[in-house]
Formats: structure tokens, sequence, C-alpha cells
């Protein structure tokens, strides 16, 4: 059962990373998949947030959201990417659509005969895992934006696989794993959320 879905992974992969590739995709999906390129959108989005005057668990929450990409990265790359030592695709298997950030190139592998790169891990996929934690985290305390928050971590998860980062399998675990470290820390939030607006009421006039 276990090898059945490793063919259905490599099967995948190969129907997203080589018949999947077109010049849209080849020119969009490196942006996407960079998450430099969000940065100041984000940072907008997260100072709006914190100014919130009137919706106390959302300016906790902006803060919090920050503690959940750090756990989610923790158990990503310190925890399950050490257990497991999943290799990348181009490792693995030949004729790799790659995309080279550090050139800004594309190249696809050839037979595989020996290591193509420097050995790294592959599973789960961080990217998927961080931005599906943000997305799930978000989602709980701004519901109108779920629709956007998982379009965006949909459309990383899929760049990692067209840029022959990773296989399927790497970015479903990956959302898992986020979605799993989300939940986990809305219980807290809430409850620092809660003390900090009795001592509100306790002083003065809740804010919440």
């Amino acid at each position: 059962m276990f090898n059945l879905l490793l063919k259905f992974d490599v099967w995948l992969f190969y129907l997203i990373n080589r018949k999947g590739q077109n010049g849209f995709f080849d020119a969009v999906m490196p942006f996407i998949s960079n998450e430099k390129n969000f940065l100041i959108p984000l940072a907008i989005c997260w100072l709006a947030m914190v100014l919130q005057k009137k919706r106390l668990r959302l300016r906790v929450a902006a803060f919090a959201v920050l503690a959940v990409i750090g756990l989610s990265e923790f158990v990503c790359s310190d925890v399950l990417k050490p257990a497991f030592g999943r290799l990348r695709p181009y490792h693995v298997i030949s004729g790799v659509h790659v995309y080279d950030r550090m050139t800004g190139k594309w190249e696809t592998t050839g037979k595989l005969e020996k290591i193509v790169k420097g050995r790294s891990q592959s599973f789960p996929s961080a990217h998927a895992t961080n931005i599906f934690a943000a997305a799930c985290f978000l989602t709980v305390y701004l519901p109108r934006g779920w629709p956007l928050f998982y379009l965006i971590a949909l459309l990383v998860g899929y760049s990692r696989v067209y840029l022959g980062m990773h296989f399927p399998l790497d970015v479903v675990a990956g959302a898992v794993t986020g979605t799993l470290c989300a939940l986990a820390l809305v219980p807290p939030t809430n409850k620092i959320a809660a003390a900090i607006a009795g001592r509100q009421t306790s002083g003065g006039p809740s804010e919440d």
C-alpha cells in the first residue's frame, strides 16, 4: 500500500512538473514560491491587525501568528525532516524540471546516475507547512478572508512541486502539519486575549 502511494506521488509529480510545464507558469511560479515577494503586503496586513483598537482578539492574534509560524517551522525543519530524511525529487528521479533561484534559470535533469546536487531533505515542505499554518490560524480570526488565505497557500504548495523542489506528498504533509500547529495555538491565544480583556475590564472599559 505504501509503495503504491509513493508511485502515485511520483506520477502526480511528473504530471505537475513536466506535463503541466508551460511558459506562463515558468515565469509566475518562481515569483509565487519566493516568500520575500509577499513581505510588504503581509507587513501591511499585520500592522492593520495590530492597530485594531476595538478588536483585542485580533491584536493578540497578530502577535500569535508569529509564534504559529515559528512553531510550524521548528516542527517541520527540526523534527519531521530529520526524522523522515526524504530527499528532494531531483536526487531520486530523472527528468525533473528544476528552477535554480540563484541563477534564475530553468533546467531539466538528465538520467539519474549520481547525486545531482547536494543532499537536502524534502518531507514535509517547509513552505507548505508555514503557509498553511498561517492560513488556518488567520481563518480562525478573520473568517471572511479564508478564500484568499487558502488560495495563496494552494498556489505556494503547487509552486513547490512545479519548481521541482518537492513531491506532492511533501506538500500535503506540510499542509496537515501546518494546520495542526495552528490549531494547537488557538486555545492559548484565546486565553491570553481573555486574560488581557479581564484586566482591562477590571481597570476600565473593555476594548473587545
